[in-house]
């Protein structure tokens, strides 16, 4: 089973009248034991799927699983306390 998996992810910021899409259908499996890296151009959306995959925001479409589950809103503040953590 994969620790994170997330599938068509999307997530849409609006400007006014304008939609900006930071990620357009983004999937990945992430194994136990992995390491990730996440590179790509400024603009990517590399900040925008790490706020999401640190459970700092939410995807305006798609499906996270964090250990095969779907968070609710009163486990995420239980998970980034004691199981998440990043390295900049």
């Amino acid at each position: 089973m994969s620790v994170i998996s997330i599938r068509n992810l999307t997530k849409t910021y609006e400007m006014g009248d304008i939609a900006v899409h930071a990620l357009q259908s983004v999937s990945l499996e992430i194994g136990e034991g992995e390491f990730v890296s996440v590179i790509g151009p400024s603009g990517s959306g590399k900040s925008t799927l790490m706020h999401i995959l640190g459970c700092l925001d939410r995807p305006t479409s798609g499906q996270y699983l964090l250990n095969g589950r779907d968070l609710s809103d009163d486990e995420i503040s239980r998970v980034r306390n004691q199981q998440i953590g990043f390295v900049f």
